[in-house]
This record gives structure tokens, sequence and C-alpha cells, in this order.
């Protein structure tokens, strides 16, 4: 402990000695040591840290599997639902919870509340109990039953302001008189974090014997020892004979089974896995080019280190005093490092799955902290390794022989040349795959944002008003209303033109009706013939801006009295109708048997992605609104806007035109289109900023150590450009020598980088959009880049070897 306490004093010195060179060491290892720890700490928060709920472990998901109609994970119906839970051997309980949409009126502002009915064994089976009040009774969770409701935690402090004494209170929820019986904990969250409100779901034995509608949300608790493997069979199973005993309905419908983790975090685990290997690749250029800058601080070391050897200290002695110098500047970089990752939690918190918001925080627990402990260990390790041998292996004649400081005492002297280079090559190689991956994704995003341009988003405003039942269930009253307030926003000062719509693109990733297509043998379950269902205004499409293909668009004509029509989407019309003119074709909702009428294509429209940015395009219906008399799921909710002003500066004159028709409606999700499309592109968004700023810290620092090699490579060569320039050689001879030196790094790690890069963004083919994985343009330009950028590092110690003055440079030697 003594001779460490030595060497600890002795490597603080050195450092204290040499400010410049410890300040530049400390910042490059917190840059590299605090990207991994916010990155860690993403992780930790996302996929370590367990769950808020009872055994989370055992929780489960249960979806039907539709990937025959685009839905891999399709909510189900409540008949499967209930075979699944009178009929499982796997689960000790199953829950189910369905959306549900409410006006709250009677107080203040009328707010529309995003809700959850559930089962009365829904709080139960996650092991969670209200912060205050109670939960369900199972005589609550019945058809007629007394009124009674569970608020969120968040919406219980903004909308009442953390009373107490809301228990027993009433609200009014469309209309109807709710008891407040209790108040969610703090950070719970299941699904989606804007849910205010949660009710019972009160199935009656008729619902629960639909397998029509999907629209369930199904969790269950696996008993214990059961895989969730296991339970998937046993599910699949249950299906297969749901499918069999109802064709109509079922026929080739499968399931799946994922445990609530993978629920919560499949859709960003790829990601994390791309960010953890960029910060990787951050830290390892971090680690060389201080590896770099200590053999060079040895070889001007040279002179102490053979005193010291002289004088009786062994090799391992001499490797121990680097290595603790090495681990002292780590640790140096570790604490630094540490503050910068706390710096970036607020925005890496943008990356964390929108069903953990939460119940998921950054923080800097034990487990990070430890995490970056070993990170600044290994670090040190790493960079600090390889210098200190080479500097324990001096020759002593040699070094003590020597008047100034350049290599020459080190019997590796080459082999530290080759060591040097080799990390330069590494570097490049690192930055550029890093490059490559960050150019991927920047072009993916354009791509997803280029391809709704079409619709000038920036120019359009959207707003929701969801119509109660209770007060809107009849048709006709629907209609007035949607009429009285388009006349008024029409009306507006810089309103081009205006619609309604089930829900604009991206905002409902659901809404399919299974079809029966006139003079097609299909057969009537809903895997045949299926599309999206979108009731519209007939002034949405032209609203909207999409593009009209062939016949027309909905008119005044199309009224409740006139021949049913409907528009169809490029893709419905290419599926349902290859090689034939869509035109005039006619199909009806449901089976062969269905009593709906049949409805005439007047018009096909240009495909539009309503279900995601990256999913494929759904074949899709746009039926005239007042032509459809049935309002379960697709009533016109969304409001649109084409302004000739900025859009959002119409919102409140907007809010009030609604409540002039309606005042106690509520009005809700006012933003443009372009925010819309940012908010679905958010988080891939926050994962290119990060990458980008990773590649560019390492194009910098790739830079740095290729610029601190050159200028190594020119003071070591300091004599020999002097006598070359002695005996003729142009300032233009020097400046090829030394950018030829610099560029063979450079371009031996370019050819590297693009192997590497080849393989490895192979792991980025499900992230990127409209490219491929390896995009040649991608492939092309970023080696430029990088090339130029290297160019500039090579070209300005080049420049310096060419103002080397014969007279001095032979004098020093």
């Amino acid at each position: 402990m003594q001779t460490l306490w030595q060497d600890l004093r002795f490597g603080a010195r050195m450092l204290l000695k040499h400010p410049g060179f410890t300040l530049i060491a400390v910042c490059t290892l917190a840059l590299g040591i605090g990207a991994n720890t916010a990155i860690f700490s993403l992780i930790d928060a996302v996929l370590l840290r367990p769950l808020t709920y009872d055994k989370a472990e055992q929780l489960v998901m249960v979806w039907e599997d539709s990937t025959a109609i685009g839905f891999p994970r399709d909510t189900p119906a409540p008949g499967n639902y209930s075979d699944w839970r009178a009929q499982n051997h796997v689960f000790q309980d199953v829950a189910a919870l369905a959306y549900r949409s409410f006006n709250l009126t009677g107080e203040g502002e009328p707010e529309k509340l995003q809700a959850f009915g559930v089962t009365a064994n829904f709080l139960p089976l996650l092991g969670v109990s209200p912060a205050l009040g109670r939960n369900f009774l199972p005589g609550e969770d019945q058809p007629g039953a007394a009124k009674v409701a569970l608020l969120s935690y968040q919406f219980w402090q903004s909308r009442y302001g953390g009373e107490s004494t809301i228990i027993g209170r009433e609200i009014l929820l469309n209309g109807e008189k709710y008891s407040v019986i209790g108040v969610l904990p703090r950070g719970f969250q299941f699904g989606d974090r804007y849910i205010r409100v949660w009710v019972p779901a009160g199935f009656s034995p008729d619902e629960l014997a639909n397998r029509d509608n999907h629209y369930l949300n199904v969790v269950a608790r696996l008993k214990p020892g059961v895989t969730v493997s296991q339970a998937d069979a046993d599910i699949s199973a249950i299906t297969q004979r749901i499918a069999r005993q109802y064709p109509n309905l079922a026929e080739g419908l499968s399931s799946v089974v994922v445990s609530l983790r993978e629920e919560f975090t499949g859709e960003v685990q790829r990601a994390l896995l791309l960010l953890v290997v960029a910060v990787g690749f951050v830290l390892l250029i971090a680690c060389a080019n201080i590896a770099s800058l200590l053999l060079a601080r040895a070889a001007a070391r040279q002179r102490e280190i053979a005193v010291r050897a002289a004088l009786g200290a062994g090799r391992f002695r001499l490797v121990r005093q680097f290595l603790t110098e090495s681990l002292l500047l780590a640790g140096g970089g570790g604490v630094l490092g540490v503050l910068c990752a706390v710096w970036s939690f607020e925005f890496l918190q943008r990356l964390i799955p929108s069903g953990l918001v939460l119940q998921a925080s950054l923080q800097l627990n034990p487990r990070v902290l430890l995490f970056t402990l070993l990170a600044a260990l290994a670090a040190g390790v790493l960079f600090g390794l390889v210098p200190a041998l080479q500097a324990a292996h001096v020759n002593l004649n040699d070094a003590l022989k020597q008047s100034g400081g350049r290599a020459g005492g080190f019997a590796g002297g080459g082999g530290q040349r080759r060591l040097r280079n080799a990390l330069v090559v590494g570097e490049v190689a690192l930055a550029l795959i890093l490059l490559i991956g960050a150019g991927l994704l920047i072009q993916t995003l354009y791509h997803l944002h280029g391809q709704y341009s079409v619709l000038q988003p920036e120019s359009v405003l959207t707003a929701r008003t969801v119509l109660p039942d209770y007060k809107y269930g009849e048709h006709a009253k629907r209609v007035q209303f949607y009429s009285q307030v388009l006349d008024r926003v029409r009306a507006l000062p810089g309103v081009v033109s205006a619609g309604y719509t089930t829900s604009v693109p991206l905002e409902w990733k659901g809404g399919a009706n299974g079809l029966t297509l006139e003079g097609k043998q299909g057969g009537p379950n809903i895997f045949n013939w299926n599309a999206n269902h979108r009731q519209v205004t007939e002034d949405y499409l032209q609203t909207l801006g999409i593009p009209l293909q062939s016949g027309r668009y909905f008119n005044a004509g199309d009224h409740e009295q006139a021949q049913p029509v409907v528009i169809v989407n490029e893709t419905m019309a290419q599926k349902y109708w290859p090689g034939e003119e869509p035109l005039g074709k006619r199909f009806k909702l449901g089976g062969p048997d269905a009593k709906t009428p049949w409805m005439t294509i007047v018009g096909v429209v240009a495909d539009v992605r309503q279900m995601g940015m990256d999913v494929a395009v759904k074949p899709e219906m746009y039926f005239p609104q007042r032509q459809v008399r049935s309002h379960a799921f697709f009533t016109p909710r969304d409001l649109v806007l084409r302004t000739r002003v900025e859009p959002l500066t119409l919102a409140a004159a907007v809010r009030t035109a609604i409540h002039a028709v309606d005042p106690e409606q509520p009005v809700a999700n006012i933003q443009t289109l372009a925010e819309v499309l940012s908010g679905e592109s958010a988080m891939r968004r926050t994962g290119m900023t990060l990458l980008v700023s990773f590649a560019v810290l390492a194009l910098l620092l790739a830079a740095l150590g290729l610029y601190g090699v050159l200028s190594y490579f020119v003071t070591q060569h300091t004599p020999e450009i002097g006598v070359r320039m002695a005996l003729g050689a142009r300032p233009s001879d020097v400046l090829r020598l030394v950018l030829r030196q610099g560029m063979t790094l450079v371009l031996g790690g370019v050819a590297l980088g693009l192997l590497g890069a080849a393989v490895l963004t192979r792991l980025m083919k499900s992230l990127v959009f409209g490219i491929g994985a390896n995009d040649p343009l991608t492939f092309v330009l970023v080696p430029l880049l990088l090339c130029a950028v290297a160019l500039l590092a090579c070209w300005l110690p080049a420049r310096r070897a060419t103002k080397v003055d014969p007279l001095v440079a032979l004098r020093y030697e």
C-alpha cells in the first residue's frame, strides 16, 4: 500500500506537471465514458430495471395474429378472450381492457379523457393497489352496475389539485355520473401514458360471445414455472380450435403470447443495440487517441525511465507506475463523464418507450455508477497497458547517451511507430462505420417525411372532437354537428378548406372491416377481403391533399338518399381488382349474408401511409359520412383545415367555432399535421441525433489522432526534412511527403471501415426506410467526407513541415 501511495502521488505530480496533456486526455475520456454511461443508464431504465408490477416477469400480453391482413399483433375479439380465459392451462389469471373515450363536463373547461374499461381483476392481476381509495369490486364489473371510476395520479393532480376529498365525488363522463372510488399510484402506467381514467368494463354475455369485433387488450399472469413459449403453444392450440369451430369469423386466425417487457420495449431494442455499438466505438477511438499520446509522451520520458531502471526499478515496477498514471486519467475522465451523462438525461428520456414513460426514468443508481467505474478501469487498462509495456522496454545505453527527447532509446522504436499508425487506421475505420450508420439514418428520416410532402403538412391544422353517444347517438345529429362546425371554420380568415375524418394519418393504427366483393368468391371470413375503414365529409380528401388517381371525389350529391358510394386507395384497387378497372365495382361490408348495402367505387386516390411511417400501405376505403348510419368505432373525430396562414394562429378561433355549435364539446389535439408527423418520428429522430453526434465526435477524435501522429512524425523527422531541404527539396516535395504518410493511413482505415460497415449495417435493416442498408450513395459520399476532413488534419502538420529552416534543423541535430 505504501508503494501504491507513492505511485499515485508521483503519477499525480507528473500529470499536473503537464496540464495541457492531462486536460486533453481527461476531456477525451470524459466524452467516451460519459457517452457509455448515458446509454447504459437508458438500457438500465428500459431493459434491466424491474417493471413496477408484482413479479412482472410472469406477466404477458396475448394477441391475435392477423398477419394476413397486416396486423401481426391484433386486438382480440371478446369471444376469443373468453375461450382463452376458460380453456387455458398456463395462466393464473387473465384480464381484459378496452379503450374508452369520455368527455368530462359539468365542472370547469370541458375535457376529452382517454380511458380504459377494465375487468375487475385487472389491478389485482398486476399486483397494484390504488394509492388512495379502493379497487373495483366484482359486482361493479357487471352490466347495469353503479358507475364508478379510478383516476390516474397525474389527472388527479392536474384537474383536482390533489384534493383528498376526491374519493366519493361524482364526475360527469359522457353525460353520466361516475363516483370516484380511488386514485392510482403516482408511477402507475399500463399502455399509453395519456390514460386518465379507468372504469369497469362491464361486458355483457352477448359481448363476451362476440367474435366479429376485435378491440380488446388481454394481459395474463403465468403460473409458476410456465415459460412464455409454453403459454404461446397452449393459447395457439385453443385459437386453432376457435378457427375450426367458427370458420366464417376466424378461419386462419392465430395468436401470439409475448412477455410484458418485450411488449413495452420490443420496438427500441434494436435501436439501443445500435447505440451501444456506437458509444463502444467512441470509447475505443478515445482510448486509441490517449494511447497514441502516451506513446509520444513515453518517448519524451525515456531518459527518466532509463535512470529509474538503472537505479534498480524492474520492468513490472515501471509498467505499474505507467498504469497508475493511466488509471488516474481514467478516473478523472470517469468523474467528468458522469457529469456529462447526467447532463444528457433529459434528452435521452425521449428514447424511453411510450409504455414505460411514467415508470422508467434515467438516474444515477448504484448499477449505473458501478458500470461507470468498470468502464473507467477498462479504459485505463486498455489505453495504458501497451504504452506502459513499450515504455518499460528501454535500451539503457542508448537512452542515457541521448541528449534529445526522440524515441531512439526504445528498442522497439519501429514497433512503436507501427503501433501508432495501427491505432490511427483503427480510429478512421471505426469513425467511418459510425458515419455510414448516421448517413443511413439521416436518409431514412428524410424519406419517411418526404413521402408526406405532397400533403404539405405544414399548412394543415387538425383538431379532435369525439362525439359522445348520449348526445350524438342519432345519425342526423352527427351530420348536423359536422355541417355546422365546417360552415363556421370555413368562414374563418385564412382557411382554404375543411373536412372531417375518422382519423388523420398515423393517429389511429387500426379500424378495418371485412368485405364481400361482388362477383368474387373470397369466402366470408375476415382474412380474405379486408380494408381500413375511414368515414369522411365531402371535402376531406381535397383538404388533406390526397391526389385523385381516377374517378371523382365526394360531393354534395353523396347524401343519405343517394346511391351508396365509396373511394378506395390504389393498393386496394390493385389488390382486389388486379388488371381491372375498379371504377363501378361494388362491394359491401361484412360477409355475403350481411344486410349492409352494396357500395359503388366512384374514385381511386393515392396511397397514404396511415398505420405507421414505415408500415406497408393497407387497402383503404373512404365513405361519405352522410351515407353511413352505423357509427361504431368509425365516427369522424378529427377536424382538418388547410390554411393560407400559419395554422396554429387559428387554434383559438377554431375552438371558439366549435364551442359556438356545442359549448360542452371538448376540443383536443390541436396541432399541425407536420407536428403529427414529427411526433410519429420523434424516437427515430432522437436516435438519429444521437448517432450523428457520436459519429461526428468519432470523426473529430480520429482527425485529432491523425493530426497527432503526423505532428509527431514531423517532429521526429525534423533533421531529415532539414537535410532534404538543404539538398534542394522544395516545400511542395515536403508537403507531399507528409500528406502521403497521413493519407496512406487514412485510406487503409477507409478500406477497413468499408468492410466493417458492410457487415455491421445489416443490424440496421429494420431501422432504415427508402434505402438499402448498403446504400451505394452513402458508401461513396461518407468516405469522401471523411477523406476531406482527414486531408485537413494532415495538411496542418504538413504545412508546418514546409516551414522548417534547414540551418535550425541541422543545428538541432
